[in-house]
């Protein structure tokens, strides 16, 4: 079936290209439009400018001076120039082609502008393409807005609160932490949830899986405390483009169901060499601190965790707290520089960046040093060759935090108060802590936890345009990179009969993938164009895990060579091959209608489902551009209206990458090694997680183009989710992966721009964005099923996932809560379904208690110029009505650490309505609580000095100055640190648990800007 297909892909395409063939060949030279492009407002050169031959496949960009060199094969005839780049207003030129072939065209102003509602995109087919005849969203970020966010040491990062519909979560405030990205919600249930990452066509490795767990425990999957796309400088982005529905992301296929992010980087311009650098210097700090348990008295909790304490029960005692001991101010540099130009064909980008930073928890510090090279070359008129590599270094120092029990911040919620961690000179050693044995201060100066990476991530391209409109672009890209983590505990540090342990997995990732694209372009008829492409995706991923560890060390080894060693591999092949096909129809300019499949195999799928087809069509359609708008009363309202729909399916990978297979398990037997057939049954009609998605909405100007509006509602499907299904004991088998469930995600996504004042001495411009997504579980095994993840994440058929299902309080007819009788908080109980003979058989109620998905996520950006130079701005980052299970507070009050056991201390309530309370420690209703939030996620001041002025004083083009910080303040009602971070980090369905979890800091930053 896959080699039909492809062969009618690549024979559609050959017959749309025979047509002109011909033609082409009897063309005379090619037309070379030359002209410039500027800044409407200072008239300085505009670089990086897309300029397009509407109708064709001609394109060029603008050097560093805004020039351009336009060359096309065309007929002679009336052609239409398009001019784009972000952030600015696009701009079109009529220009005659007749017999002369050097063609001047008068230069081109650009305004800025709040909204990008034009420009160039890829969507996944390696083909760049006008928004305008795009009928699906893809949300567009600049270079510039991901390389000036304060603070963001990441690209993920600096993406937060800028795109719409996107939730975007930093999961902790440890350097070098982890950020989850949700598109359109959750789309699945075991398989994972973060969107594909593509950089410059390489499909790249963000895991999140842990090697060692420091958060979570490690076999909790996409629970690292960082993931790979930390590793990316965010120095080196032109721009990224983010594919949100099924229809923009369809031909990425069994890989897309989440959603992909495609990161552009930067590339040379021909022209003289320029040189940029960029020095940055901050400090962050956590803005909160927990609220300890002080009152100098014996309480409850005390006597538990030292029963030589329970006699002095209210006797006066010392408390101590260490937040002062555990963090500290941190401080963060950064330094950048860059060097791009080219001549006679020949252009190239070299670049090199440092970032050095220490966190707000001590002995925690992330350091990352990148280098990157691009050349591009012009081989002969029709043939353009590219390579592009970088070279990726990162070290990552991080503590325990979380449910592990030897974390820091972790001791500090478990331990009551009078334990004084400080060094004993007495003991010669720090003491041992009495509940967890860690001793918080004794982690942070002797014990170690490092990540080391070492990436390579590269590609190599050609591009061939032999004849007419069509180019041929051939893709290979790799992604290579090496992880090793040390996680290193002393002996004696937790107790007498310890003697320390030392783990130091590696995990070898190695992906690549080979894209074979064509693109042909047909003018049919003045009204009439045809765009086809066909293309060709193999991918390749290899994942290889040696965990090697040692345990009973002897003094001051820190290597794996203890008294018991353990050593275990786990190897991982995973293998796609695919081609696509697609049409494109514009008719009289303004209506693009576009149809398009790939057709997909997985390693992953089973034998009898090995090939899947993912279906797409889209329609644009510029009513702006109709007579009857432009002199109706819609055009008295708005300058231009689009109206656009798409329908697409993508897929997703199975939870593991063998589950059709029969697989073995390792044993022993008489001490040898033996195999036996794993209790898990293979599915041969294992398919991918389907998902349908239909999206429809406009993009308008209004208010004399001074305002802009983007709207889109969606309804998507993912069915045939891979859920795990019960055998009977007679087929041999326990269990088997099955398509069965199925969830649903429905929303609405607004962006609204407004260029609110524009002067010579003063403009401001707004930029509002509101997102609203409902996630719903349609269907599962059984509609009675529950599945709890972890601790209180649920999937329950007809709620979100991942809702918290626990117990909760009773309550009379009017809602008051009821106690026991000693006035304690208890949980509700009732009878099991099979009802209660005596009181003895009731059992504990549970129900649904919150949600940790926001029903709506906003942001507000406002942009403010004054005078010549001076910029100021900030971005506000918000979400509502969603919930947090606060299990720090949890634990806090169980152990006697938190404010509240205090209270109890000093009579302002019942003794053990906190402390050491069994039954109000598993009523998860108590802690489930509201975590909207806004942030002040940004804030900037930068100034522009004079260019004349600072050519003749620093030889420079230009120079800027910046102050910036970055979360500087949250308004929410949530009682805990942090309403943002989550314990289980990136994982599918445990979400919103904030457990012991470091806070994320605030930054303050300055900055310098050279460009030479």
């Amino acid at each position: 079936m896959f080699a039909r297909c492809m062969r009618l892909a690549l024979g559609a395409a050959l017959l749309a290209a025979a047509a002109p063939a011909r033609r082409a060949a009897a063309q005379d030279e090619p037309y070379r439009l030359r002209g410039t492009v500027v800044d409407a407002a200072g008239q300085r050169p505009l670089a990086g400018v897309s300029v397009a031959l509407r109708g064709t496949s001609f394109r060029a960009v603008t050097s560093p001076s805004g020039q351009y060199t336009l060359t096309a094969r065309v007929q002679p005839g009336t052609y239409t120039l398009a001019f784009t780049t972000l952030g600015r207003a696009a701009a079109v030129r009529q220009v005659a082609l007749g017999a002369g072939r050097e063609v001047p065209v008068d230069a081109v102003a650009l305004r800025e502008s709040t909204v990008a509602l034009e420009g160039i995109v890829v969507t996944g087919t390696g083909a760049p393409v006008e928004r305008r005849q795009v009928g699906n969203t893809i949300a567009t970020v600049s270079g510039e807005e991901v390389r000036d966010a304060p603070g963001a040491r990441s690209v993920d990062q600096a993406l937060q609160g800028k795109i719409a519909g996107a939730v975007i979560s930093q999961n902790s405030g440890q350097p070098g932490a982890g950020v989850s990205i949700r598109l359109r919600g959750t789309n699945s249930i075991y398989g994972g949830a973060e969107p594909l990452i593509v950089i410059d066509g390489v499909l790249v490795d963000n895991s999140s899986d842990a090697l060692i767990g420091l958060g979570a425990n490690a076999n909790r999957g996409g629970a690292a405390l960082s993931n790979r796309l930390s590793d990316i400088s965010p120095a080196d982005i032109d721009h990224v483009e983010v594919l949100k529905g099924a229809a923009a992301a369809a031909l990425y296929g069994s890989r897309a169901n989440n959603g992909v992010i495609q990161i552009f980087t930067r590339r040379g311009r021909t022209g003289a060499p320029r040189v940029s650098f960029h020095t940055e210097a901050g400090a962050s700090s956590t803005s909160r601190r927990l609220a300890l348990n002080m009152v100098p008295r014996v309480g409850t909790a005390d006597t538990v965790a030292n029963r030589a304490l329970g006699p002095l029960l209210g006797q006066p005692i010392d408390r101590f707290d260490i937040q002062d001991q555990i963090f500290r101010t941190g401080h963060l540099t950064n330094n950048e520089l860059s060097v791009s130009g080219g001549e006679s064909g020949t252009a190239y980008y070299l670049s090199g960046s440092w970032n050095d930073e220490t966190g707000t928890l001590r002995s925690t510090s992330y350091d990352r040093r990148t280098a990157r090279a691009r050349l591009t070359q012009q081989v002969n008129r029709w043939l353009e060759a590219s390579v592009n590599g970088a070279y990726l270094q990162t070290r990552n120092d991080l503590v325990p935090e979380g449910e592990q029990t030897q974390g820091v911040f972790t001791s500090v919620v478990f331990t009551p108060t009078f334990f004084n961690p400080a060094y004993d000179p007495n003991l010669g050693r720090y003491p041992y802590n009495p509940i967890l044995g860690a001793n918080p201060l004794d982690v942070i100066a002797n014990w170690q936890a490092r990540s080391s990476v070492e990436r390579f991530l590269g590609s190599a391209q050609a591009t061939a345009k032999p004849f007419g409109g069509l180019t041929l672009t051939y893709l290979f890209g790799m992604d290579s990179g090496r992880e090793e983590d040390t996680y290193f505990q002393p002996p004696y540090s937790t107790g007498a009969a310890f003697t320390g342990t030392i783990q130091n997995p590696v995990r070898s990732v190695r992906k690549y993938n080979q894209d074979l694209t064509a693109n042909h372009e047909l003018r049919l008829s003045p009204s009439l164009g045809l765009t086809t492409t066909a293309g060709f995706r193999y991918t390749s991923d290899r994942v290889n895990v040696l965990n090697v560890a040692a345990s009973n060390l002897a003094p001051g080894q820190k290597t794996v060579v203890g008294a018991v060693q353990t050593a275990s591999q786990d190897l991982r092949e995973l293998r796609t091959v695919g081609g696509f096909l697609q049409e494109r129809v514009a008719v009289a300019d303004r209506l693009f209608v576009t149809a398009g499949g790939n057709v997909e195999g997985s390693s992953a799928f089973g034998a009898d489902q090995r090939y899947q087809f993912f279906p797409r069509v889209s329609a644009s359609y510029e009513v702006g551009k109709e007579p009857f708008f432009r002199d109706g009363g819609l055009g008295d309202v708005f300058s231009s209206l689009r109206l656009r729909a798409a329908y697409g399916q993508t897929g997703g990978q199975p939870p593991s990458n063998y589950l059709n297979q029969v697989t073995y398990l390792n044993v022993a037997y008489a001490g040898l090694p033996g195999l036996r057939p794993n209790t898990l049954a293979p599915n041969a009609n294992l398919k991918p997680e389907r998902q349908r998605e239909l999206e429809g909405g406009f993009d308008a100007t209004f208010l004399g183009s001074r305002a802009s509006i983007e709207l889109t509602a969606y309804d998507k499907r993912t069915s045939d989710l891979v859920l795990s299904v019960p055998l009977a004991p007679t087929s041999g088998f326990a269990s088997q992966w099955r398509n069965i469930g199925e969830l649903s995600n429905r929303g609405v996504e607004l962006s609204l721009g407004t260029e609110n004042f524009k002067g010579d001495r003063f403009g401001w411009q707004t930029h509002l964005t509101l997102a609203h997504n409902r996630d719903r579980i349609e269907r599962l095994n059984q509609a009675t099923d529950t599945i709890v993840f972890d601790y209180l994440n649920a999937v329950v058929q007809g709620q979100p996932i991942g809702v918290f299902y626990g117990a909760y309080y009773p309550r009379d007819a009017q809602g008051n809560v009821l106690y026991s009788a000693a006035g304690l908080p208890r949980r509700a109980r009732g009878c099991p379904a099979a009802g209660c003979r005596t009181a003895a058989d009731s059992v504990v109620l549970k129900k649904v208690l919150g949600d940790p998905n926001p029903d709506l996520t906003a942001a507000l950006r406002n942009r403010f110029t004054l005078g010549r130079g001076l910029e100021l701005s900030f971005l506000l980052d918000g979400r509502f009505g969603n919930q947090v299970a606060n299990f720090t507070r949890r634990t806090s009050d169980f152990f006697g650490s938190s404010a509240n056991a205090g209270k109890e201390i000093v009579g302002d309530t019942a003794r053990g309505t906190f402390t050491r309370n069994a039954e109000r420690n598993l009523l998860y209703e108590e802690f489930v609580e509201d975590a909207g939030f806004v942030k002040l996620r940004e804030v900037a001041a930068s100034y522009r000095f004079d260019a004349p002025w600072v050519k003749r004083r620093l030889g420079a083009e230009s120079f800027a100055v910046r102050v910036a910080g970055r979360n500087l303040h949250t308004w929410t009602s949530y009682s805990g640190l942090d309403p943002e971070i989550n314990l289980f980090a990136a994982s599918t369905v445990s979400r919103g648990v904030d457990f012991a979890t470091t806070p994320i800091p605030r930054v303050l930053t300055v900055a310098l800007d050279f460009n030479f």
